[in-house]
């Protein structure tokens, strides 16, 4: 009879559930996402300096360091404490084991821990209870890690995710919070204390229980003499110095202005010049402190040759309205800003020059009548003059002859694109000329500094490594610009400044201002050789701000950080003569006729019984006659009075001193005719 070998039965369960082990860890690997978890961000400088720190959205300052950026002592340090044979083991430490079940069955309990530090980055993903199963769980998590990740990658995420007390994660977040500095410039009571700190984080925070914080600190050090990390005499000089009682904050945006870059979920290396930064945050919020709490602002400075953004300042001040939003990047009306780009495509269209008339004059374009900002008009205006007081028919007028269509075109390759009305009707994109779309401070900043640039336009830089377009969107001539610039850096300077070809201590400015309507926005943009500056002032929930224009409100802003900028000697513009071959008028619609304001050509008009008078009105630089039905009727000052004798149709029929003339035929309803007339 053949006799056969039995084995006990937890031989075969041991063995049954180290199959199961292995089939879990073969099926179910762990997918590198697992361990990369959402980190705090930093924003550097353009000297690769610490500008600001942002925590993760569950509030955690986590930050990501790498083994190269931590003082090789305390990884030294940490491993002889932690776990000797981190390099030589696969995830679970078996002599480890071993040695703490021998403990344990000596003692009843458990005095020797046996968690690898892969164990230990498996609990900070998902605690578990400390208890016999979930040691097991660990376990075979761990070596399924250890399949999947180097030794460097687990340490590093190790050292990411290790809590050390409060909302702080991480060696880096805790070198900054408790020392002020990076984790590669640490001393040995320093490397203790980050050792001794994640084994009890609330208990031994040094803010909160310094004692017991010196205590833990004081026995990782004895231990590091026992293990041969220390000398006696180093961990008696460690042990000497006091532990940090208080708490560093990181830096913050507080003091910068919020930069845009803060909004990315990565750490930023951006072009901002700290200097810049500051001293135009500074500016802007001493400006704010003499205004309502309803009023913000934002700047933006973009150093022209390299198109990189050296400032960015999103919110003036943060107990304001709106202090944490990012409004250079809200979408507002840029008022009268994008005047000189119309006279620009105008001008390179051949249409007319600086020196070209053109007339200012109440007028209707369709439906559409704009109005100058003072309701003042002066006829016959030269281009140059339109653009250096921003008068508003005018530019209407030249939107309407170069096409509107034609300039969102413009506006649209240089990657300034108008966010217009769905709804509007056919001539309302005229409405752009004063403001009629929305922008944002990027986009103005991105066609001012083309004009900087010789009309060359391209994407601003806003961090290193950002892909750039090499060669750009020429949307005006050089010498339209050059033109352009001229008129700007003669525009009078806010008040008490003086301009800058009289000034030692300023660059010319070419810059230009805009109120939205209802004094909703109030903006100034302008340019030196070296840098372009957007500012905009107005309330974040677009309400009016009644007498609140750009020059008053934006210009003074504007010409205090381009004071504050190092670019102070005097850099006159190289521009061409304004006066040369440009004396030809620009015509407009005005110069094709009168044009009828009332009644419209097709419309109906409702006349009471009782009182027919209807007033009649055009419009024309020049004398105007008035003919209904062939018969005059007396005029004055573009108008004249007509009494409809009955309901029906009437031809309006209007001719200035130069014999031109427009017609309209319209309707009269009379209102006892009809059925519900009040209505």
């Amino acid at each position: 009879m053949r006799l056969r070998v039995t084995y006990p039965k937890k031989i075969w369960f041991g063995l049954g559930m180290a199959w199961i082990g292995i089939f879990w860890i073969m099926a179910f690997p762990v997918a590198p996402e697992q361990i990369r978890s959402e980190n705090a961000t930093t924003l550097y400088d353009h000297n690769d300096q610490v500008l600001a720190r942002y925590s993760t959205n569950d509030n955690y300052w986590r930050l990501a360091p790498t083994l190269d950026e931590i003082d090789p002592n305390f990884i030294r340090a940490l491993l002889a404490i932690e776990d000797a044979r981190f390099y030589s083991h696969s995830g679970v430490d078996i002599p480890a084991i071993g040695r703490a079940l021998k403990t344990w069955h000596h003692s009843g309990q458990a005095k020797s821990g046996a968690s690898t530090i892969t164990m230990q980055l498996v609990r900070q993903y998902k605690p578990r209870p400390r208890v016999f199963k979930s040691k097991v769980i660990e376990s075979v998590a761990a070596l399924k890690y250890e399949m999947v990740f180097s030794k460097q990658d687990i340490l590093e995420q190790y050292l990411t995710r290790i809590s050390y007390g409060g909302n702080i994660q991480g060696i880096e977040a805790a070198s900054w919070r408790y020392f002020e500095k990076p984790p590669g410039q640490l001393t040995w009571d320093e490397i203790a204390l980050l050792i001794a700190l994640p084994q009890a984080p609330e208990a031994r925070r040094p803010d909160r229980h310094p004692v017991a914080a010196k205590a833990g600190r004081d026995r990782i050090l004895e231990k590091l003499v026992r293990e041969g990390v220390l000398t006696s005499l180093m961990a008696q000089e460690a042990i000497e110095v006091p532990v940090p009682q208080f708490v560093h904050d990181f830096p913050s945006d507080a003091e910068i202005g919020a930069p845009i870059l803060s909004a990315r979920s990565r750490d930023i290396h951006s072009f901002i010049d700290p200097k810049i930064q500051k001293t135009a945050h500074r500016i802007l919020k001493q400006s704010l402190e003499q205004q309502n709490r309803v009023v913000n602002a934002s700047i933006l400075v973009v150093e022209n040759k390299t198109r990189n953004v050296v400032a960015q300042v999103t919110a003036g001040a943060r107990d304001h309205d709106g202090g944490w939003l990012d409004l250079t990047r809200a979408i507002r009306s840029p008022g009268s800003t994008l005047k000189p780009f119309i006279y620009g495509l105008a001008m390179s269209d051949g249409r007319a020059g600086m020196n070209s008339t053109i007339r200012d004059a109440p007028t209707r374009f369709g439906a559409y009548q704009p109005e100058n900002f003072n309701r003042r008009y002066h006829g016959k205006v030269r281009l140059q003059d339109a653009l250096k007081h921003s008068l508003n028919v005018p530019a209407v007028a030249a939107l309407d002859q170069v096409g509107s269509a034609r300039f969102e075109a413009l506006l649209t390759s240089a990657g300034a694109i108008p966010r217009l009305s769905r709804h509007r009707e056919e001539d309302s994109g005229l409405s752009l000329a004063l403001g009629g779309a929305g922008m944002t401070a990027i986009d103005l900043a991105t066609l001012y500094t083309a004009l900087a640039n010789d009309g060359v336009a391209k994407p601003l830089n806003w961090e290193f490594g950002q892909s750039q377009t090499e060669t750009g969107v020429q949307i005006l001539p050089p010498e339209t610009t050059a033109k352009i610039t001229k008129v700007l850096a003669a525009a009078t300077p806010p008040q008490g400044r003086l301009p800058g070809h009289l000034s030692q201590t300023r660059s010319s400015i070419a810059y230009k201002t805009g109120t939205s309507y209802g004094a909703r926005d109030s903006w100034a943009a302008g340019y030196t050789k070296d840098h372009t500056i957007v500012v905009w002032v107005g309330r974040p929930d677009g309400a009016p701000r009644p007498g609140q224009t750009g020059r008053e409100s934006a210009a003074p802003l504007l010409f205090d950080v381009f004071d504050s900028l190092s670019d102070r000697t005097v850099r006159p513009f190289e521009v061409a003569d304004n006066r040369v071959r440009e004396s030809k008028a620009f015509k407009t619609v005005l110069d094709a006729g009168p044009q009828i304001s009332f009644p419209s050509n097709g419309s109906d008009v409702l006349v009471q019984n009782q009182r027919r008078d209807l007033r009649l009105r055009a419009q024309s630089s020049k004398e105007l006659r008035f003919y209904v039905d062939g018969e005059i009727l007396d005029a004055k000052y573009g108008s004249a009075t007509f009494k409809p004798k009955s309901a029906g149709f009437y031809t309006l029929k209007v001719i200035d001193s130069d014999g031109r003339s427009s017609l309209s035929r319209f309707r009269v309803l009379l209102s006892d005719n009809l059925a519900h007339a009040p209505l």
